[in-house]
Formats: C-alpha cells, sequence, structure tokens
C-alpha cells in the first residue's frame, strides 16, 4: 500500500476510471507505454518491477534513433492494473484528459534491476509490439528546486535501431495495441462518429501454436521458414516471442529452431540436466551481441525455470533448474545459449554424482593428442576399478566423465581428481599440465580438475555452444573417438542424424553404474564397491 501512496493520493476514485490497485507480490516483468493527451501530449514510460510500475513522463515519447536522448520524468509508481488502462481521465481530475495503450510487452534487465536503478542507470532489453532491443535510462543530476528526478530514455545502437531519416515510430504506428483505436476515437465526445481504424496498428493476434516435432524419434527436426517478422508461437505450451530471431548468425539458426531442436532431443538431454543446479550463458540478441553469465533469477523469468534456496557458508543462495522440456524451451525463450550444470542435484547437493576431467588442449596441440589424453585419463580410472564416459565440449577439448553414488564430499572428489591428475601431469610434464595459465599450455593439455568444487559446473550433454556453427557437446562412445572425428563436429543442424543412426545410447548405463571413491589414503588400491 505505501508504495502506492502517492498515486492514490492524487486520484479520486469515485470519479475517475483509474484502477485504485494494489502493490503486488507477483515476480513479472511487463512493460506498458502510454500515449497521454492531457495538458499536454505525453507518453508515460512503465517497467514493472517490485509489484508496481515504476513510471517516467516522455514529453517526446520513446525515439528508436540510435543515441537519441528522450527527458523522462520520474513520477508516482502506479498499480500493475494500471497497465491495461485505455480511456478518459475526467477533467479537473489528476492526468485529466484520454490515455491510448500504445505499447506493452516484457523488458528484461541486464544485471540487477534495483542496483542498476538506485546508481541511477538501467540498461534493459524490451520486447514490445512496437519497441524491442535495448535500452538505456539514465538519471540526470538534480537540479535546485527540482521535485522530480530527470532522466534520459536513450535506445542503443542494435538491430532494432533506426537512422535519423528512418520513419518515427511514433507516427508510423499511433493507434493502441488494445483496441486499434485512435485518441479521437478513445475520447468519449467523438467515439460515436468514427468506427476504428484497422488499416494499421493493430493489436497482436492469440499465439499459433508450433507443430512440435515428434518425439518418439529424437533428433528429427523440422526445419522452420525464416521470416523478416513473425508473430508469438507456442512450442511444448511455452510462449516464444520474436521466433523469427537470428541466434547464430552464421548459420542463420532461429529461436524457433533452437526450441524445436531441444523439443526433439528431449529424451536424450533431461537426463543430465533435470534438478541440476544451473549456470546459463545467455545471448538475448544471438552469438554475435552481448553474451552474460547468469545464475540466479531475473525478472520476467518463467514459472518453468525453478528457483531454489539452498545451504551456502551458513546462509543461503537461490540455484536455478529446471525439470522437463517446458523450462528448456523457458531457457530458450531468455536468449539462453549455454546450460552447464552441477556435478550434484539438488537431492544431495553435498555429494557429488559426476565428477568431469576437462581436457583443453593448448596452443598447438591437434585434435589426436586430445583423444589421447582422454585416453590416459579413462586408464588411470580403469586401474581404479572407476568407469568413465567421454564427450565433446563442442569446443577443441573433451571431458572425461566418472558416475558415482553420492558418498564422497566434494572436498574428497576434488583431492581424488587433483591427485590423479597431478599424477598424469608429473609423468608426462611435457605433454600435460594441471596449471591454468595460459603461458604454461602452449603445446600441453591443460587437465582442469576444478570442475569438482560444489559450485562449478560443467557444459551439460547435449547442450547447445554458444560459438561458430551452433556445436553441441556430445556424449560419444569410447571407440567412437578417432582422428576423423571433429571435437566440434557435432551441431544443432547434424545431430538428430547422429542419434538417428545410433543403435544405443553411448550413455546408457551411466546412471546404472555403482561405483565410489577409492580410500582416500590409498588412491591406487582398488574402488571399493557397494
Amino acid at each position: 500500500m505505501a508504495k502506492l501512496a502517492t498515486y492514490r493520493a492524487k486520484r479520486d476514485f469515485t470519479k475517475t476510471s483509474e484502477p485504485a490497485g494494489k502493490a503486488s507480490r507477483r515476480r513479472g516483468a511487463s512493460f506498458v507505454v502510454q500515449k497521454h493527451d492531457a495538458s499536454r501530449l505525453h507518453y508515460d514510460f512503465r517497467l514493472e518491477l517490485d509489484g508496481v510500475l515504476k513510471s517516467w513522463a516522455l514529453a517526446k515519447g520513446p525515439s528508436l534513433v540510435k543515441g537519441e536522448k528522450r527527458l523522462a520524468v520520474e513520477v508516482e509508481d502506479h498499480p500493475l492494473e494500471y497497465g491495461d488502462f485505455e480511456g478518459t481521465i475526467p477533467e479537473g481530475q489528476y492526468g485529466g484528459g484520454t490515455v491510448l495503450l500504445w505499447d506493452r510487452g516484457t523488458w528484461e534487465p541486464e544485471g540487477d534491476p534495483h542496483e542498476a536503478y538506485e546508481k541511477g542507470r538501467l540498461t534493459f532489453r524490451l520486447d514490445g509490439e512496437k519497441l524491442e532491443g535495448t535500452w538505456h535510462l539514465v538519471r540526470m543530476a538534480k537540479r535546485p528546486r527540482e521535485r522530480q528526478p530527470s532522466w534520459l530514455l536513450i535506445k542503443a545502437d542494435d538491430a532494432y535501431a533506426r537512422a535519423e531519416d528512418d520513419p518515427d515510430i511514433l507516427e508510423e504506428a499511433p493507434l493502441s495495441v488494445k483496441t486499434g483505436r485512435s485518441l479521437d476515437e478513445i475520447a468519449p465526445a467523438r467515439a460515436a462518429k468514427s468506427p476504428p481504424n484497422k488499416s494499421s496498428s493493430k493489436p497482436k493476434s492469440a499465439l499459433k501454436k508450433a507443430t512440435p516435432a515428434k518425439t518418439a524419434k529424437p533428433g528429427k527436426r523440422v526445419p522452420s521458414p525464416k521470416a523478416e517478422k513473425s508473430e508469438d508461437i507456442a512450442v511444448a505450451g511455452v510462449r516464444l516471442t520474436h521466433p523469427e530471431r537470428v541466434l547464430w548468425e552464421d548459420q542463420g539458426l532461429t529461436k524457433q529452431e533452437l526450441a524445436e531442436f531441444y523439443l526433439d532431443i528431449g529424451d536424450w538431454l533431461l537426463p543430465h540436466l533435470a534438478n541440476r543446479p544451473l549456470t546459463l550463458i545467455r545471448c538475448p540478441g544471438g552469438t554475435q551481441k552481448k553474451c552474460f553469465v547468469q545464475r540466479h533469477s531475473w525478472a520476467g523469468m518463467s514459472d518453468f525455470i525453478h528457483r531454489t534456496m539452498i545451504p551456502d557458508n551458513g546462509g543461503e543462495q537461490e540455484a536455478l533448474t529446471v525439470t522437463d522440456i517446458q523450462g528448456v524451451i523457458a531457457l530458450v525463450q531468455s536468449g539462453v545459449l549455454e546450460m552447464h550444470v552441477w556435478g550434484a542435484t539438488l537431492a544431495d547437493l553435498e555429494r557429488p554424482d559426476r565428477l568431469v576431467f576437462d581436457l583443453d588442449p593448448g596452443e598447438g596441440v591437434e585434435w589426436p593428442r586430445a583423444i589421447e589424453g582422454a585416453l590416459a585419463v579413462r586408464e588411470r580410472l580403469k586401474a581404479l576399478q572407476l568407469e568413465s564416459f567421454v564427450k565433446t565440449t563442442g569446443g577443441k577439448g573433451l571431458h572425461v566423465v566418472v558416475p558415482l553414488k553420492p558418498k564422497a564430499s566434494w572436498k574428497e572428489a576434488l583431492a581424488f581428481t587433483r591427485g590423479l591428475a597431478e599424477a598424469i601431469a608429473a609423468d608426462e610434464p611435457d605433454r600435460y599440465t594441471t596449471t591454468s595459465v595460459k603461458q604454461e599450455r602452449e603445446g600441453r593439455i591443460f587437465i582442469d580438475y576444478l570442475r569438482n568444487n560444489r559450485e562449478a559446473s560443467a557444459v551439460a550433454p547435449y547442450s547447445t555452444r554458444s560459438r561458430p556453427g551452433a556445436p553441441v557437446a556430445t556424449p560419444l562412445a569410447w571407440d567412437e573417438l578417432s582422428p576423423d572425428l571433429r571435437p566440434n563436429g557435432f551441431t544443432v543442424e547434424n545431430l538428430g542424424k547422429r542419434l538417428l543412426s545410433l543403435r544405443r545410447d553411448p550413455w546408457a548405463n551411466l546412471g546404472k553404474i555403482d561405483q565410489v571413491l577409492p580410500e582416500a589414503k590409498s588412491s591406487k588400491r582398488a574402488a571399493r564397491r557397494k
């Protein structure tokens, strides 16, 4: 209630049809722009945050011209219900005049929006019916006797920005996204004189349902026709906005095609992804635009992506997980191009059930030597009666994965993997190193054991990578490793063909293996079976 005290104090709800509303506890990320013909025409720009609509008045409205600054005066918070308001505020009431719902959609901040708001510099993406792409809201220094903070709304330089001689979006699309009406048609004195103008700025149609690929044959992907602009669709029951957006520019691979790819391979992917804390790489604008790491929830995050508070050094931290293909598609909707997972599940976070040796070839190391390195790790593990599995990473290296019954602590897991990696490096120091320093790695393979810390992660099997070619981290059978295989050769385009050709999942037994780490004092002793 306190958040809306100013809003309520300015209005008499027995006279105005504006919603009284109340602050909400829901976590959402809507934005709206309302064209407001009051004492003078202006536009009200509103972002949902903490259960209200943070609001700014723009005298000239938003501009799509890159770098153009539009003055935005911060006004009182509005209730979320106001985001659907369109109509006339009576004369004599605060803001008296006609209100048109000019644009609406969702917004997505870069980083923590609360911290950015306090610092006076918000950077965010808009996904609206008229406004799209990246924007900045920058608070100006306070001037003497200034009662309301002044900000600048600035369009960033991206694919949605326009040049100065391009059409003005305010003139190009002046009508309501809710009703298709103009200000004159909404005003009560003129509403009966003319029907709504149906020639432009129509509201978006209801969600279209995409024809999902059949999941009975994992890996079969139905290509999606590309279009300059298409309506929202639903994939596996999840709303996908801008399905035509290209995520891998070198491949022309779209958001819809990525969603359908995961839908097709869900049976292969989910056993390695579900219920494990996630570290995500998000590239909302595609691989050639800004990408960033995401470990915690964000404004507008889908309910199909689950947030759980987990213990952390005497306190708590938030972990993100998914449990089904809808969660994966929701990640795609948010521009996630890489999914990395912990080596433990939510059911037993303190005891890993998978260890990873990451073999990363340094400069000058050819692919056949990377294969030899993976085989060397496998032989060391075999000597301890530990079975292991291998996968490409979608980069230039390999992961050797050791399944375990969750019994050892993270400390024990790290000590074991460190000891094994250092033993290999000590035996052949000209071929292997456990040092991450780049100069030390030239001509050698870096055996990275540090992924076996509690909060460390490794790319999930069957996750895409945000690299040229849209490669996919792909599980292999050991006998598939050969110089003819390219380390980044499996991609969104061809993985389906591989999966259809397999007679058996190369990792079919991974979850069935009953093994634990050797006794800590005798790493050469055979692994003890339960």
